[in-house]
């Protein structure tokens, strides 16, 4: 009998190795994949994670799908008041009823049968039974927390740093109008003039001064802190050497760290824990300031109101056949481009040398015409420029085509029709096209390896965006010539 011949493990689509194949150039110099890209149809660029502004838009549960205000949240230390979390394994824990016998009211010598609530876990099996909490009459919660032991403390020193900072930001409003002829209206942004005029118009009386507003900005009293003696101090429990050990009963480190105000021991005091919150982000361009992505208001929502993902609006490209790969032999290499907008468009490469040489004229034109904010047209453009990814990446030469291959815009109905694919007039280069189908297009290169190693090609592509955007306001078709770096992974030899 032949022996089994392992079968070699499928890749997830989602896994890092496969999405690092084909790699587009962000314009701050990094690599990403193009899923996790965005393009600006202002500023007419592509963006990725750090190009791009976040803003928090709302924040929820995501066990019991409520919204939750920001200053609510932040009161609540961004966590959940009626969801927990397993302290055990971190698990959502589950609230269960039962009946409990107990005394009746109207008559003691009588039980009478009482609806109790504990929490459990689905996963683990842990209860808030086997610490020790109390059952609930309410399902909605009352569980009881577990103290902390500094938290008087805590709170005296955010009130304390709070004074401080209030004096601070005092002085430094005083040295800014020092030796300045104030106007009216700074008089009364800065002493509030206009409330006081307008209570005294409407006949209300003055208003009074809270306890410690007469000396705004006081530190408030704090004893300092008393060291301790860390010799003195009785770091292990005396059981630990005296009696047998159950590791069963002892918490591990990461228990112990989701709880840091009490960093539990034992398992028997461990609290159950409440859920943290998540967040719904808006991301903005750093340039122009416009929305790239705006997710809906919903919780239970998994659509967008803006997304300007770069996989709607940039040629798709992904690595469709390779040939094998030799030093110094060339290779077939096929490539599949799809193009995601619903207009046609022409595609042409470019080396990375005649690329950099357009980027730069067109960087020239850039510092005439500076993109203007669309929150407030003051405020610079504040985009970093990261250190570029792509020196020295490519390993491998690319035999690029001089000829130009057009792509029919995206047509969900396409794959229904017997008909071939309409060109718009434009003649396929037979030795560059392989197949066509739909808005897709197979392309046929060649690569030449030239040293022993991981095989990376890198190019250019230029094709024509249209602006579907600024088309509704002037009635007019806006293109642009859109000009991006691909560098593709072919594996090693």
């Amino acid at each position: 009998m032949a022996p089994l011949v392992p079968t070699p493990p499928v890749s997830s689509p989602f896994d890092n190795s496969v999405l690092n194949l084909v790699r587009y150039k962000c314009s701050c110099g990094s690599l990403k994949p193009i899923c996790r890209l965005y393009f600006c149809r202002h500023c007419l660029d592509i963006r990725c994670g750090f190009c791009v502004s976040h803003e928090v838009d709302s924040h929820y549960c995501p066990n019991c799908m409520e919204n939750m205000p920001s200053a609510e949240a932040r009161l609540k230390k961004n966590r959940c008041a009626n969801c927990f979390d397993c302290p055990h394994c971190s698990h959502t824990l589950s609230t269960r009823a039962t009946s409990m016998a107990s005394p009746s009211p109207e008559d003691p010598t009588k039980m009478v049968a009482k609806k109790v609530y504990y929490l459990a876990c689905a996963f683990c099996r842990w209860t808030s039974r086997d610490i020790g909490l109390p059952d609930q009459t309410v399902a909605s919660g009352g569980w009881p927390e577990q103290d902390n032991s500094a938290s008087e403390r805590i709170s005296a020193l955010q009130e304390h740093y709070r004074a401080i900072a209030q004096r601070e930001k005092i002085e430094k409003e005083s040295r800014r109008f020092l030796g300045r002829k104030l106007s009216y209206l700074q008089l009364s942004d800065k002493y509030g003039l206009t409330t006081v005029v307008a209570r005294k118009r409407a006949g209300l009386p003055p208003l009074s001064l809270g306890p410690g507003r007469e000396e705004l900005g006081r530190p408030v009293e704090i004893s300092p802190a008393e060291a301790t003696d860390l010799d003195l101090d009785q770091d292990l429990p005396i059981e630990l050497l005296t009696e047998p050990l159950d590791l069963c009963s002892v918490t591990q480190l990461p228990q112990r760290l989701a709880q840091l105000e009490v960093q539990p021991t034992t398992i028997s005091t461990i609290f159950p824990r409440h859920k943290h919150l998540m967040i719904k982000r808006s991301q903005r361009c750093r340039r122009c300031e416009h929305n790239l992505s705006k997710p809906e208001y919903n919780p239970t929502s998994i659509k967008f109101k803006i997304q300007l993902a770069a996989y709607y609006h940039v040629p798709d490209i992904v690595i469709y056949r390779i040939g094998e790969l030799v030093p110094g032999k060339v290779a077939q290499l096929v490539i599949k481009v799809t193009n995601p907008t619903n207009t046609g468009t022409t595609l042409e490469f470019l080396s990375l040398s005649k690329l950099r040489e357009l980027k730069d004229a067109d960087k020239e034109q850039e510092k005439e015409e500076k993109p203007v904010s669309a929150i407030n047209p003051l405020r610079q453009p504040s985009i970093v420029t990261a250190v570029d990814q792509s020196v020295g990446l490519a390993t491998a030469q690319i035999a690029l085509p001089p000829s130009k291959v057009y792509l029919p815009p995206r047509d969900d109905a396409a794959e229904f029709d017997d008909g071939g694919v309409d060109l718009a007039g434009h003649t396929d280069d037979r030795e560059l096209v392989v197949w066509r189908k739909s808005n897709k297009v197979g392309l046929r290169l060649e690569v030449t390896p030239t040293m022993v190693g991981e095989q990376v090609v890198g190019f250019g592509i230029q094709y024509h965006y249209t602006n579907t955007v600024f088309a509704l306001d002037s009635k007019e078709v806006h293109t642009a010539t859109m000009r991006i770096p691909v560098f593709l992974s072919l594996g090693s030899i």
